[in-house]
C-alpha cells in the first residue's frame, strides 16, 4: 500500500482489510467524521503533507440517503490537492455517472493495494499460496470429482500464463451434469475462498424466458422505460467485489444471450445498453447446465463452446463419497445443535436413522442434506 492516509468508510469488513495492510504511519478514521467536520484525534493528525485516500465504496453502495454525505465529502476533497476519492472498480462507472460533474479524479481501490492483498486481485495473478488454499478448499468441500479438481487447478495456473501473454482474457468453465452433483457448489467454494466478504454474482437464466431477455441482463437502452435501473448482471457486477460469476441453467438462454456471452468471452468486456463499459479481464465465469455430455452440443452453439477455457461433466458420485458426506454433515449439524441448545446428542445416533439403501439410490446432494436434517429432528424428538 502507498505510504499515506486511508480514510475509512465504516464497515467492519473493510476496516479489517485495511488494518491488515496498514503501515505504521497510516491513520484510519471514518468518512462520517469528515462529513460532519468532527475534529477527533485522528482527523487532527492530518497535515498538508499527508496523501489522503477517502474510500466511499460502502457508503455509495449502502443507501441513497448517503448521497448527500458523499456530496459533502467530495466538496472537501476537491479543495485539498493531496486528498483523493477511492472506490472499488466495479462501482466506478456508476459513481462517475452520479458525481462525474463534480470530481475528475476517482482512483480504483485496486490501484492503492499491492497484489498481496487478497481482497484486491483477479484470477490472472493468483499466488502459489492462494492456489494451494483453493485446492485445499475444493478437496475438503467439493465431494467427488477428483480428476476435475486436479485439471481445474492446472487450468488456473495455465490461465495466468496465457493471460499475461495476451492470449486469453476471461477464464470460463462449462459444467454439465445432473442437478445436485456439485456444479453450483463449485462456484460457491471458489467465491468463498477469496471473496467471502462480498456477494457472489449469480444469474439464473431459468428466469429469463420472456422476449427481450438481454435487456433484463444488461439493462434497457437509454430512453426506454426502466433503463435507469440497469440489468441484473451489470448491477451485480457493480455492487460486488467478487471476481466469480455463476451463470446457472445456461441451456435456458436465448440466441441474444448466447451471442452476448460469445462476445464477452472473446473481448473480456461488454458495454451495456446505456453505453457503460464493464471490464471483466481476470474474472472467472462458471456456466452450469443440466444437459448431458451427449446433448449439450445440440443446444449450445459451436462458436460459443470453442470459447470456454474448460468443459467438464459432473457425474453422480459413488456410495463411499456420499456416505462420507452424510457422516461429516451429521457431525457438523449435531455440533451446531448441541452448541446452540446446550444438548449432548451423539451424531452416531443421527446416522443410524439414515437407511444406507436410500443413500445409495440418492444422486442429489441436496436430498442427502435433507436426509441428515430429518434424521436430526427424529433424534431430537426421541430424546425429549
Amino acid at each position: 500500500m502507498n505510504n499515506g492516509l486511508i480514510i475509512y468508510s465504516y464497515t467492519s469488513e473493510r476496516l479489517n482489510e485495511f488494518k491488515k495492510q496498514k503501515q505504521n504511519n497510516d491513520i484510519i478514521v471514518s468518512t462520517y467524521d469528515i462529513a460532519s467536520n468532527n475534529n477527533n484525534n485522528s482527523l487532527s493528525l492530518i497535515t498538508n503533507e499527508n496523501e489522503v485516500y477517502v474510500d466511499i465504496t460502502t457508503l455509495y453502495r449502502s443507501s441513497n440517503e448517503n448521497l448527500l454525505v458523499i456530496d459533502n465529502i467530495i466538496s472537501q476533497v476537491r479543495i485539498k490537492s493531496n486528498w483523493h476519492i477511492i472506490i472499488n472498480y466495479n462501482s466506478l462507472t456508476r459513481f462517475k455517472e452520479d458525481f462525474g460533474q463534480y470530481i475528475d479524479e476517482v482512483i480504483p481501490i485496486q490501484k492503492i493495494y499491492n497484489n498481496s492483498a487478497e481482497s484486491y486481485f483477479d484470477f490472472s495473478s493468483l499466488t502459489e499460496q492462494q492456489i494451494n488454499s483453493l485446492e485445499e478448499n475444493l478437496n475438503k468441500k467439493l465431494y467427488g470429482h477428483k480428476e476435475f479438481k486436479e485439471e481445474f487447478i492446472n487450468q488456473i495456473k495455465n490461465y495466468s500464463i496465457l493471460y499475461n501473454l495476451g492470449e486469453i482474457k476471461i477464464m470460463s468453465l462449462l459444467i454439465c451434469g445432473d442437478s445436485g452433483t456439485g456444479k453450483t457448489e463449485l462456484a460457491r467454494i471458489i467465491h468463498e475462498t477469496f471473496f467471502s466478504g462480498s456477494n457472489i454474482i449469480k444469474i439464473n437464466l431459468g428466469n429469463y424466458k420472456t422476449q427481450g431477455a438481454i435487456n433484463s441482463l444488461i439493462g434497457s437502452p437509454k430512453g426506454y422505460y426502466g433503463s435507469e435501473r440497469g440489468g441484473e448482471l451489470s448491477n451485480k457486477i457493480k455492487n460486488s467485489d467478487s471476481k466469480v460469476i455463476l451463470i446457472d441453467e445456461f441451456e435456458k438462454a436465448d440466441t441474444d444471450i448466447f451471442n452476448f456471452f460469445y462476445e464477452l468471452l472473446e473481448d473480456g468486456k461488454f458495454t451495456d445498453l446505456n453505453e457503460n463499459e464493464y471490464d471483466l479481464n481476470g474474472y472467472l465465469i462458471i456456466f452450469t447446465t443440466n444437459l448431458k455430455e451427449e446433448n449439450y452440443k445440440e443446444v449450445i452453439p459451436a462458436p460459443l463452446l470453442s470459447r470456454f477455457t474448460m468443459k467438464a461433466l459432473f457425474e453422480p458420485v459413488g456410495f463411499e463419497i456420499k456416505n462420507k458426506y452424510i457422516v461429516e454433515k451429521a457431525k457438523a449439524l449435531v455440533e451446531k445443535y448441541n452448541d446452540k441448545y446446550g444438548k449432548t446428542i451423539d451424531y452416531a445416533d443421527v446416522i443410524k436413522k439414515i437407511d444406507k439403501n436410500v443413500i445409495n439410490s440418492t444422486k442429489n446432494f441436496r436430498y442427502l442434506n435433507r436426509l441428515v436434517q430429518k434424521a436430526l429432528i427424529s433424534t431430537i424428538e426421541n430424546n425429549e
